[in-house]
């Protein structure tokens, strides 16, 4: 399970998982997932959400596909320690 605390770039991510070989899981707060790379529904849910202290929870059926988001999150990190 991944925990992404900031989503800066939510198009690029959304590329990421269009891209991705396995399905990318989002854990929705009731505890059941939604596949974002094959429902409208839950690709909107993750533009508008809010990651707030507690992150957004993913779950990647490809382990393959791991390398790319960690080189997201990583990203993410350094853009927003260069804008503080």
């Amino acid at each position: 399970m991944l925990q992404i605390l900031t989503l800066p770039d939510r198009e690029r991510f959304l590329d990421i998982v269009d891209h991705s070989r396995g399905s990318v899981l989002l854990r929705l707060p009731d505890h059941t997932d939604c596949d974002l790379k094959t429902d409208p529904v839950a690709r909107q849910m993750l533009r508008m959400l809010d990651p707030g202290t507690e992150g957004v929870s993913l779950r990647l059926t490809d382990p393959g596909d791991l390398p790319a988001y960690l080189h997201y999150m990583m990203e993410a990190v350094q853009d927003t320690a260069f804008m503080a």
